[in-house]
C-alpha cells in the first residue's frame, strides 16, 4: 500500500487541519530512499527536520573505531529536530534500514509550526524527553554494567512477551552481533561469546530468524543483582 504523501498521515500533524497541512506539504521535499541510503550526515551544517512517514531508519555516531547505534526508527517517527532549534551541528547519522518515505521540512518553516500549533509543539518536547530518559539510561548502563549485563540488558530491551507463555519473550529478526556490539559499545567478539554463554547456561535459544529468552524473571533477576553488585 502506498503512502500519501502528505504530513496529514503522519501522528504529529494529526490535529492540524487540512488546509495547513497543505501549507507545510508544499514546503517539504518528500524523499523516497532506498534501504542503506544514508539521508543525515552528522557533519551536515543544515537544519532541516525528517518527519518518517514509512519505513525505518537508524540512527548512529561515527567514530573511528565503529559507529554506535543510537536508535533505531520507525513510521511516525521525527528527527534533526535538535538542530533546528538550537542551531548546533548533528548529534548523529542516519540511513534507512528499509526502503522508506521521508518529509523533509526546512528548520525554519519547522520552528514556525511549533510556535503556530501546540499541538506539534507538544509532540516535539514528548519526544525529546523521551530520547532524554532513553539516553540518560543508557549511559548509566554503559557506567554501572559490565559487558555481560548490557548484553543481558540489550537483548530484554529487545524483546517482546510470548503470548503463548508470559515466562519467555522473543526478539523477532535479532540485531547481528556486529549491530548488538554497535549498540552497547563493545567488540563483536564479546558479543559473541557473551551470547554462547547464555545458550549454554539455558537463558536463551537461538532460532531461525528469532531469538528466545527462555526466563525473563530469571535473566532480569541476573541483571538487577548485577546493578547492584
Amino acid at each position: 500500500m502506498s503512502v500519501p504523501s502528505t504530513l496529514a498521515a503522519h501522528p504529529y500533524f494529526r490535529s492540524l487541519d487540512l488546509d495547513s497541512c497543505r501549507v507545510l506539504d508544499r514546503q517539504c521535499i518528500w524523499l523516497r530512499t532506498t534501504a542503506g541510503a544514508w539521508i543525515l550526515d552528522q557533519s551536515a551544517k543544515d537544519r532541516d527536520v525528517y518527519f518518517i512517514m514509512s519505513g525505518q531508519l537508524r540512527a548512529v555516531f561515527n567514530t573511528a573505531r565503529q559507529d554506535l547505534i543510537f536508535s533505531d526508527m520507525n513510521a511516525g517517527s521525527i528527527f534533526g529536530e535538535m538542530a533546528a532549534i538550537d542551531g548546533a551541528p548533528r548529534a548523529a547519522s542516519v540511513f534507512a534500514i528499509v526502503d522508506s518515505l521521508v518529509a523533509k521540512m526546512p528548520g525554519q518553516v519547522f520552528v514556525e509550526a511549533l510556535f503556530t500549533h501546540r499541538p506539534l509543539a507538544e509532540a516535539v518536547m514528548k519526544t525529546l524527553i523521551l530520547r532524554l530518559r532513553a539516553m540518560s539510561g543508557r549511559v548509566s548502563e554503559l557506567g554501572a554494567l559490565n559487558v555481560r549485563s548490557r548484553v543481558h540488558a540489550e537483548l530484554l530491551r529487545l524483546a517482546r512477551q510470548d503470548r503463548e507463555d508470559p515466562r519467555r519473550a522473543i526478539i523477532v529478526t535479532p540485531p547481528n552481533q556486529s549491530e548488538l556490539a554497535a549498540r552497547i559499545n563493545t567488540r563483536r567478539e564479546t558479543v559473541s561469546r557473551e551470547i554462547n554463554a547464555m545458550e549454554r547456561s539455558g537463558l536463551i535459544e537461538r532460532r531461525r530468524g528469532a531469538i528466545v529468552i527462555t526466563d525473563v524473571l530469571r535473566l532480569s533477576a541476573q541483571l538487577q543483582r548485577a546493578a547492584s553488585d
